[in-house]
């Protein structure tokens, strides 16, 4: 087996040579102290079976250095060792091909189940470090939410998939049939789409929607048509019917 190992400090080289040895005793290792001199290295050798990179280099850091060694040998697991134990760096090593990451802070005993792992072709992150990803990719997911309701006029996605039931002229019913929801729910939902569109009905709300680029310019017939049945449906409650009465 012939290991490429790269890290400046030789120190932590030295000692990791000893654990290379009891994960297999003919291992071939070779050193790089820089991300060039390894990627200078990878060229050289055609035969490695497995590469291990710092993150923290002088120079050209791991980070950086990760996707050109893995497109010089994308067959070869790649794993990171790294006194870092940021999550961030965690998922963006593993997002540029990295089969695995593991912390300096580690056990030898550890340290050998990943590089088993990462030769079987499975990627390894100490458990410690998956929660850290989960809580990470938690926070980024409710980021990405709270962008997308900003640009969507701060509306929620239910929100808008009303407001867009509402261009197409339905009334509240054909709308909580259409999503299979409660009526009062929908009554809730128009209600906040023209809060959120300072609108007075659902005539202007549509209009203002459409200026602002949330739903498609609509048929304004078909839409105007919708409404109108929708006012004239109010109305006639005015006058006895006791059918609940829609907003807008």
């Amino acid at each position: 087996m012939r290991i490429l190992l790269i890290d400046d400090h030789t120190l932590f080289r030295e000692a990791l040579l000893h654990v290379l040895r009891q994960f297999d005793s003919t291992a071939v290792v070779i050193e790089a102290a820089t991300a060039r001199e390894a990627i200078r290295l990878a060229a050289h050798y055609h035969d490695l079976d497995l590469i291990l990179l710092d993150l923290n280099l002088p120079g050209l850091n791991g980070l950086c250095a990760l996707p050109e060694l893995h497109e010089l040998r994308p067959t070869v697991p790649l794993i990171i060792l790294s006194a870092s134990e940021d999550a961030l760096n965690v998922r963006q090593a593993l997002a540029a091909g990295a089969m695995g990451y593991i912390p300096k802070s580690s056990s030898s005993r550890e340290m050998i189940t990943a590089l088993r792992l990462a030769l079987a072709g499975e990627v390894y992150v100490p458990r410690a470090l998956l929660a850290a990803l989960e809580a990470l990719a938690t926070a980024s997911s409710q980021a990405t939410a709270v962008v997308e309701e900003k640009e969507a006029g701060g509306l929620t996605p239910r929100q808008l998939e009303v407001l867009r039931l509402m261009g197409q002229g339905l009334s509240n019913k054909a709308i909580c049939k259409r999503l299979n929801v409660a009526e009062g729910t929908v009554k809730l939902h128009v209600a906040a789409v023209l809060r959120a569109l300072s609108a007075g009905n659902r005539t202007q709300a549509v209009i203002e929607a459409t200026r602002r680029g949330l739903i498609p310019a609509v048929d304004r017939e078909k839409a105007q048509s919708g409404f109108r049945a929708v006012e004239m449906g109010s109305h006639g409650r005015r006058a006895g019917v006791t059918a609940p009465a829609v907003l807008g």
